[in-house]
């Protein structure tokens, strides 16, 4: 079913046409829609989608339009990437830089180099972002039931995102074909609220005018009812049309075209194979090669594997062109339906289609095709010999393999490593396909492989020290807080002792070393290890080993021993190891830990300074980087920017975890500080909905960063609103555990509210202690941190708590609002006003509760004011008529500052990127605040947006 013209509907579609029309003219004026195309084979649903983007070219849409191919499901992207590099005219720079990104990674998963799955997702949508500032956008995929996970994935993403931009996202899929793609799609369009397009089969007065249209004349009776058993299948009504015509079984009648009476069988498969039974022997066998490529292929690719000449196959190409066997398809070519394409599949026997996917893994590899189009012919090669072709070519490119696709690379591998003789050398077999186990989280296994080969008798000293790096890897992942932790310590020291290893080997297993004597609390020992570590990288110029060692040397110089001079002054000696793009993992680990120092000495120009440069290091949903996002959040909620502290780390939850599982560590942080967010904001039911998928989470020791210092408060506020000071107490006390709150900030930042819970409840032991605590701490990094005025002022605030004293309460009270510390303020003003009543100093009192209902009302705590005033109260102070005004949820009032200077970059017409390179955001946060601001104002699109800052004609004003 063809149409000539942009124009015009295909036959009994003219309701869908209208659909897509209609979208396409929205998308055009601003306001984008995903839109899902469903359909059996056949049906329709390329036709329409040619159409819709035939119109958006003549209306000046950019068009990037591509059918996935079900032989790169495994290889992340490769839909996306196939999409751009045929319509992006930069598009093939940008698979180049992907692909040597990728294979520039550092060899060992362990020794991290960025994710380029991850940054190159964020490079493509950022790509769509940026044109659609330029002009509307139609995004394309045809088969999307066959597209790989991240490329489905990243559909869906702009799906969500269309209506913010002049952006158009369809896609058609074929139900029942059981990809994950088809479901997730579906789920998507019906949150995000988009067009769901169902096909029917065409109505009998539809189908006789689809059959004149390609007759030329009207249909009789007979032909009609020949044409019914199509079922209204479009695609089936034109081959069982043009199988009677080429059988001459077609007759004029008094009505119109009939059908002789003996016109044979009319399925669609006759049909297609019909069609390709009157193709020259010489085309079929030539495009039975053809099919081994796939739905699309490039005559280059079929020149290779078929070692004909090019030249040599035109004429036969252009005969399938004629016999519309194929289609042009820019620079491909591809079958003209999937059905054609399947059947020539299916017509060669299932033993020689593997040896010939076999063959064409090395014609391609021979020609210079890419790692990912070799690999996927390899998992379908029936042959598990290991040649001497296939052994060198799995030695080449396993490490970037596994890398790209670790699914991938472990069946490649292991069916490589079944096709190996007795007396074939698997170490790097074994080694990669551990690696690959690692990094599809089947840690057990892994542990299985690296366990033999380090059991073999003749495994190599250098094999020996990565099987154990691999093997602490996998012990780690299996209990990261447990005995997991102890284990690979004692495996990776056990291995630095192996006879033969290099210096660089050596190097780096000290330094890998340090970090899991560090997580199981060995703290002496890390720092012994790290210290080897760089002077053993520095002899053999091991620069990872040395920079990831001296990462951990400034994690411990931080947390033992409160030096935060000595862990400056080794961040800069990592740092100068990161310049230039080197070891990109171990620079965001440092600077995350100069945010967190900065943090610490109150240096807020320092702090934003490494949050400019983590923002330049890109986005990384590993560990690593989820550290970074939560270190900016807890920057962000210290500083009284709780909204945008949430926004800063909410994408973080959206980790998926199975039932009965644990969740993410990020997470746990992510539902942690929504939750106390809550607390402090008087929302009852917010607060309750996040701490009920917390209720059974454990603090282990040591616990992650982040969780003691906002679970366990989030925690104590439920439970001293919910009128249980003792409960809210208990919640606390893990902040007096240093097994439990390892870090400084952990332990100090919450002692002051400790000791007023325990003297509310009449436990002064346990006041005393957490005083004490305080006092100690403080007392025991002074003399190497004279700096850190704030761990000294919350150590008096809690003992002036002790003593009922309320000057050094409001000493730190000062000192806090000058640290731009709001909330710990606000804290230290409410206990000060107390103390002031008790003691009979009312005036006082009054003040300085109304200096801290004054911050209260700026964070929007609805509860910190209620239990000031109560407090107040009981106290003996009367109060008047009080409180902050109500903080408003919805409206253009509801907007946050950050929320507003987002909206002012929407105003001047900025992309997201563009947004957040200016404000000093991660674009992706800036996502989330484009998302909240459109919520509040019960908003569809950015267009709506901008309108709405115009006729409010105040945010330059606000911002």
């Amino acid at each position: 079913m063809r149409t000539t013209r942009a124009g015009a509907a295909p036959i009994g579609r003219r309701t869908e046409s209208s659909q897509l029309n209609e979208v396409l003219s929205r998308a055009a004026a601003g306001q984008g829609r995903a839109v899902l195309i469903r359909g059996e084979a056949g049906s329709g649903k390329s036709t329409l989608l040619g159409a819709c983007a035939d119109r958006a070219v003549e209306s000046g849409f950019a068009v990037l339009r591509g059918t996935a191919n079900e032989s790169e499901r495994n290889f992340p992207l490769g839909t996306f990437l196939d999409l751009l590099e045929r319509d992006q005219p930069s598009s093939g720079q940008l698979r180049a830089a992907y692909r040597a990104a990728v294979a520039a990674s550092a060899p060992r998963t362990a020794a991290g180099m960025t994710d380029p799955v991850s940054a190159a997702t964020e490079r493509l949508f950022q790509v769509v972002e940026q044109q659609c500032a330029t002009n509307p956008v139609l995004v394309v995929v045809d088969d999307l039931q066959w597209a790989d996970e991240t490329s489905a994935a990243l559909w869906t993403r702009l799906a969500h995102h269309a209506e913010r931009f002049p952006l158009m996202v369809a896609a058609a899929v074929t139900p029942g074909t059981g990809g994950k793609a088809e479901a997730a799609a579906t789920r998507a369009l019906r949150h995000c609220g988009g067009l769901i397009v169902d096909l029917e089969p065409l109505l009998p007065d539809e189908v006789a005018a689809l059959a004149a249209r390609q007759l030329g004349g009207p249909v009789g009776p007979a032909l009609l009812e020949a044409l019914g058993r199509a079922g209204g299948n479009p695609l089936h009504l034109t081959e069982v049309l043009a199988l009677l015509h080429r059988q001459g079984s077609l007759t004029r009648g008094p009505h119109g075209f009939e059908v002789a009476s003996d016109h044979g069988d009319l399925s669609l498969g006759t049909a297609i194979t019909d069609r390709l039974q009157r193709l020259s022997a010489e085309l079929r066998a030539v495009l039975r090669i053809a099919a081994v490529l796939g739905a699309e292929f490039r005559p280059a690719d079929l020149a290779a594997v078929s070692r004909r000449p090019l030249v040599t196959l035109v004429p036969l190409l252009e005969e399938a062109l004629a016999g519309a066997v194929l289609d042009p398809a820019g620079e491909r070519l591809r079958f003209r339906h999937q059905l054609v394409w399947q059947a020539l599949v299916a017509s060669t026997p299932t033993a020689l289609r593997g040896a010939l996917h076999r063959q064409t893994a090395e014609a391609l590899d021979l020609a210079g095709a890419p790692l990912d189009q070799v690999a996927g012919h390899l998992t379908r090669a029936t042959s598990v010999a290991t040649d001497s072709w296939l052994h060198g070519w799995v030695a080449r490119h396993a490490r970037e393999l596994v890398t790209r696709s670790p699914a991938t690379a472990l069946e490649i591998l292991t069916r490589a490593d079944a096709g190996a003789g007795r007396a074939a050398d698997r170490t790097g077999l074994w080694l990669c396909m551990a690696e690959a186990l690692n990094a599809l989280g089947r840690p057990h296994e892994a542990e299985v492989i690296a366990r033999r080969l380090l059991a073999a008798p003749s495994v190599e000293p250098e094999a020996a020290a990565e099987a154990s790096w691999l093997l602490g890897e996998a012990l780690y992942a299996r209990s990261s807080t447990g005995t997991g932790a102890r284990e690979a310590a004692e495996l990776v020291a056990s291995a630095t002792r192996i006879d033969g290893i290099s210096e660089r080997s050596r190097a780096r297993l000290q330094a890998e070393g340090s970090f899991y004597l560090f997580r199981s609390g060995r703290l002496d020992e890390a720092a012994e290890a790290a210290v080897g570590a760089v002077a053993v990288g520095g002899r053999s110029g091991e620069a990872f080993a040395v920079a990831y060692a001296t990462w951990m040397r400034t994690v411990i110089a931080r947390a033992r021993d409160g030096d935060l001079d000595g862990a400056v002054d080794l961040s800069e000696r990592g740092l100068a190891l990161c310049v230039d793009g080197a070891n990109p993992r171990v620079e965001r680990l440092l600077r995350t830990q100069r945010l967190v120092i900065a943090g610490l000495r109150d240096r807020i120009s320092e702090a934003e300074t490494e949050i400019t440069a983590l923002r330049r290091l890109g986005e990384s949903p590993r560990t690593h980087g989820q550290h970074a996002a939560v270190s900016i959040a807890a920057h962000l909620f210290r500083t009284g920017q709780w909204d945008e502290a949430l926004a800063e780390i909410e994408h973080l939850a959206a980790s998926e975890h199975l039932a009965g599982e644990e969740l993410p560590p990020a997470a746990v942080r992510v539902h942690g500080l929504a939750a106390l967010v809550a607390g402090l904001r008087d929302d009852t039911s917010v607060s309750e909905a996040r701490l009920r998928l917390l209720r059974d989470c454990p603090l282990r020791a040591p616990a992650d960063p982040g969780a003691a210092r906002w679970l366990v408060m989030a925690r104590s506020i439920a439970a001293e609103r919910a009128g249980r000071p003792d409960q809210a107490l208990a919640a606390l006390l893990p902040v007096l555990d240093r097994q439990t709150a390892t870090d400084p900030e952990d332990r100090f930042a919450w002692l002051p509210v400790v000791v007023r819970l325990a003297l509310a409840v009449g436990d002064r032991a346990t006041a005393e202690t957490a005083a004490a605590a305080g006092t100690a701490a403080t007392g025991t990094v002074s003399s190497r941190a004279p700096g850190v005025a704030y761990w000294e002022h919350t150590a008096e605030h809690a003992a002036g708590l002790l003593e009922a004293d309320p000057a050094p309460l409001l000493t730190a009270a000062d000192y806090y609002a000058a640290s731009s510390r709001p909330l710990q303020r606000a804290n230290a003003l409410e206990d000060a006003a107390e103390l002031l009543a008790r003691q009979g100093r009312p005036a006082d009192a009054r003040r300085r509760l109304d200096e801290a209902a004054a911050v209260y009302t700026g964070l929007g705590a609805g509860w910190g004011l209620r239990r000031a005033q109560a407090r107040l109260r009981a106290a003996g102070l009367r109060l008047g008529a009080r409180g902050p005004r109500p903080r408003a949820s919805s409206g253009w009032q509801s907007l946050t500052p950050t929320e507003l200077r987002v909206a002012q970059g929407i105003v001047d017409g900025g992309t997201n990127p563009e947004i957040a390179a200016e404000l000093m955001l991660s674009t992706r946060t800036v996502q989330t605040h484009v998302s909240h601001i459109l919520a509040k104002l019960s908003f569809r699109s950015r267009v709506e947006i901008a309108a709405e800052a115009a006729r409010q004609g105040r945010v330059r004003q606000e911002t």
